[in-house]
């Protein structure tokens, strides 16, 4: 791959989401992370998230699922999923929790 473009279509095959968390040291967040620095519109969940979520009555608590209701809300809001996710962080981490 030779540019950011190339790298955020390969990161949308499954087999390559698979194939980086394979790496040692390497886990759903750091994928995620790595989509959205390319312009993907991906969700990474941190402790900013977890905490928002927490406070909202979320009621699941795993990666996965939160992921899912980021990406869910952002779809029913219509707004972009990293988008929610930058917003929520930024909300978060300037001491509103």
């Amino acid at each position: 791959m030779e540019t950011r473009d190339e790298l955020r279509a390969w990161l949308k095959e499954g087999p390559h989401r698979s194939a980086l968390l394979a790496v040692h040291g390497v886990g759903s967040k750091t994928v995620d992370y790595l989509g959205a620095l390319v312009g993907g519109s991906h969700v990474a969940v941190d402790v900013h998230l977890r905490a928002f979520a927490r406070q909202a009555g979320v009621e699941t608590t795993t990666y996965q699922g939160l992921r899912r209701v980021y990406e869910r809300t952002a779809d029913l809001l219509g707004h972009d999923r990293g988008g929610l996710e930058h917003a929520v962080w930024n909300y978060m981490s300037n001491g509103k929790n």
